[in-house]
C-alpha cells in the first residue's frame, strides 16, 4: 500500500522539477453551479499533464542505480512524462506507442529523446510489447499506473491541493478525478483522506470506458471491453489497475461517467473562462458537474484538469462545433 510518508518523500525528490500548478475560480461558474469550484490546472505541468508527477518519482528512485534506460507504454502523457524525466536524469527512454496517438504528444515524446515503438490500439498487446522490450534489454518498465512510486509521484497533486486549502483555511468536500488506470484519483485519494477525512472522492470515465466505475459497483477489478472509441484517448482503458483498484475502492464513491459532447462542453468552457487548453481527457471531471451527475449543492469542490497535450487542429474543431 503506498502511504502518506511515501507521497511526501517522493515530492521531496521531484519539487525541485514539477510546477505546483494553479488553482483558479470563477464567480460567474460559482453562481451558476451554485458551490465554489476549484479548478486545478495541470495544463501549466511540465509536459503539459501531471503524468510527470509519478515518471520522476518512478524514475528518481532509480537514478543512483547506475540504469541506462527505461521502457514505458502509454497513450501518450505518460509517454511523455517518462521521456521527459529520462531525460532529465539523463536516461534513455524506449517508449511503446499507439499508431494512432494525437501527433503533439508523439513529437513530444520524440523531442524529449524518446525511442517511440508504435503498436495498433485494441488490437496488439501495449503491455505485452512493452515487457518483452523490457527482458531482451534489461531495463526496468515504468507502468503508467500499476507502480506504487508512480502512484506516489500523482499523490503529489493532492499534496498540492490540501496544501492549498489548509493555507487557505477552506473545508475541502469533494474531489472530482479524470480517471484511467487510477493512478491519480488514488494518490490523491491517499492525501485528501488523510487531511479531510469526511471527503468525497469520485472517479470520472468516458461513459465507453467505465471500467472504474463498474468496478467500484461490484467490488472488484471488473474488465469493460470498450466496444465504441471516445475522444478522451487518454482513458481508454479496459480494466483498473491491480495496485490502484483497491485505494480506490477503500477511498472513493462511485464513479461518474461522462459522453463525449460532455467534454467537448467542458472544453469550451474551460477555454472561453479561464483561456485553458485543455485535451479532452482532461476535462471529463468539469463534464460531470455540467452532466448534472453531481449535485454541487453549495459544496467546495476540487475539479481536476488533468492535461492539456492536444493537437491545435484538433482542439479549434472540438470547441467550434
Amino acid at each position: 500500500m503506498v502511504t502518506i510518508s511515501d507521497i511526501k518523500k517522493s515530492y521531496e525528490r521531484i519539487s525541485g522539477f514539477i510546477v505546483n500548478t494553479p488553482i483558479i475560480t470563477s464567480k460567474r461558474l460559482n453562481e451558476l453551479f451554485s458551490a465554489n469550484l476549484f479548478f486545478k490546472d495541470e495544463t501549466k505541468q511540465l509536459t503539459g499533464s501531471f503524468k510527470i508527477r509519478g515518471a520522476l518519482s518512478a524514475i528518481s528512485k532509480l537514478a543512483d542505480k547506475n540504469i541506462e534506460g527505461v521502457i514505458a507504454y502509454s497513450s501518450g502523457n505518460h509517454a511523455q512524462g517518462v521521456s521527459k524525466a529520462a531525460q532529465l536524469f539523463k536516461m534513455k527512454s524506449i517508449i511503446v506507442m499507439p499508431d494512432d496517438a494525437p501527433k503533439t504528444k508523439l513529437e513530444n515524446t520524440k523531442n524529449n529523446g524518446g525511442e517511440i515503438v508504435l503498436y495498433k490500439r485494441h488490437i496488439q498487446s501495449r503491455e505485452e510489447i512493452a515487457q518483452k522490450i523490457s527482458i531482451d534489454t534489461g531495463l526496468p518498465l515504468i507502468k503508467p499506473f500499476d507502480n506504487k512510486d508512480v502512484i506516489a509521484g500523482q499523490g503529489t497533486f493532492g499534496l498540492e491541493v490540501c496544501n492549498y486549502f489548509l493555507d487557505s483555511n477552506i473545508n475541502l468536500d469533494v474531489v472530482l478525478s479524470c480517471t484511467s488506470g487510477g493512478g491519480l484519483v488514488a494518490g490523491t485519494s491517499i492525501v485528501v483522506k488523510h487531511f479531510y477525512k469526511s471527503a468525497n472522492i469520485f472517479p470520472v470515465e468516458p461513459e465507453n470506458c467505465n471500467d472504474t466505475q463498474i468496478s467500484l459497483e461490484k467490488r472488484t477489478r471488473t474488465r469493460k471491453k470498450i466496444q465504441k472509441r471516445t475522444i478522451c484517448d487518454a482513458l481508454e482503458v479496459e480494466i483498473p489497475g491491480e495496485i490502484t483498484f483497491p485505494i480506490n475502492l477503500m477511498n472513493c464513491k462511485e464513479g461518474l461517467i461522462v459522453n463525449d459532447s460532455e467534454v467537448i462542453k467542458a472544453m469550451r468552457i474551460l477555454y472561453e473562462e479561464f483561456n485553458i487548453i485543455a485535451e479532452p481527457s482532461g476535462c471529463v471531471a468539469f463534464a460531470s458537474i455540467l452532466n448534472g451527475s453531481f449535485k454541487t449543492n453549495g459544496k467546495n469542490i476540487l475539479v481536476t484538469i488533468s492535461g492539456g497535450n492536444i493537437d491545435s487542429e484538433k482542439f479549434n474543431f472540438y470547441i467550434n462545433q
